[in-house]
């Protein structure tokens, strides 16, 4: 596995992917545009995140979200201390119980890993080892982040080069419902892939389904880079999977 490199040649959904795969821990370091993250991971699950972006605080989230005020957040600042962080501060002010400091903290580090989803140029770097002090974990699965931060991805050329047009093909993996066991989906978006019972062209899915065609090639998108799809091509046709010099990934990428 490659320990640095470029998004642009290594998109984000499939390096998280790679490392859900070989069950890897370390941190995992982004950067793009003058902004990094820093994201550490467990085992293959993605369990906290910062940011080094202004608008990726914890204080304005939960601005954004009304669970604090501008005057609360303002004294916070003045009341910041080093060694003592904002959520902390909030809570000894009364302007948070410890449940909401708890559900914002969850919700800040989604955020800025639904982010990264985003990010289609910067570079990588992953470090071995090390475990997070942090109290309060990121709790959902690798896949459900994966489902999760695709779906914010509103950007046609990136779904389309994933799937591949109409007439690109796509087969079901025999071990689908183990991968994604434990991972809750939309009845529509499960009836794509238990109608594949044999492979199909994207034209094809998309007819059958009840969802927008936008919304199947993401989801077709989102399928393949969790290994429960896969799309057949000349070398997989042929009996070998289909490569794409990428060589984090398995499943038939």
């Amino acid at each position: 596995m490659k320990t640095q490199g470029s998004l642009a040649e290594q998109d984000f959904p499939r390096l998280v992917q790679a490392l859900h795969e070989r069950r890897w821990t370390g941190v995992l370091t982004l950067t793009h545009g003058g902004v990094g993250k820093s994201v550490v991971v467990q085992e293959g699950r993605l369990v906290f995140a910062s940011s080094s972006s202004p608008d990726e605080r914890l204080g304005e989230l939960m601005l954004r979200r009304g669970r604090i005020t501008l005057r609360q957040l303002a004294e916070a600042g003045k009341a910041m201390v080093p060694g003592k962080r904002l959520g902390t501060v909030l809570v000894e002010q009364g302007a948070l119980v410890p449940k909401d400091l708890v559900k914002s903290v969850i919700e800040h580090t989604q955020e800025i890993i639904y982010g990264a989803f985003q990010w289609t140029e910067g570079h990588y770097r992953l470090e071995l080892g090390g475990d997070t002090k942090e109290a309060i974990k990121l709790n959902i699965s690798t896949p459900d982040l994966i489902l999760e931060g695709i779906r914010r991805i509103d950007s046609w050329t990136r779904i389309d080069r994933a799937v591949g047009g109409l007439t690109a093909q796509f087969e079901r993996m025999e071990e689908y419902e183990a991968r994604l066991r434990g991972v809750t989906l939309p009845p529509e978006k499960l009836a794509i892939l238990t109608h594949l019972t044999q492979p199909r062209t994207v034209e094809n899915i998309c007819e059958s389904s009840t969802l927008p065609d936008f919304e199947v090639c993401r989801t077709l998108w989102a399928y393949r880079v969790v290994g429960v799809v896969r799309r057949m091509g000349p070398a997989a046709l042929a009996g070998t999977a289909e490569g794409e010099g990428l060589g984090l990934m398995t499943n038939g990428e």
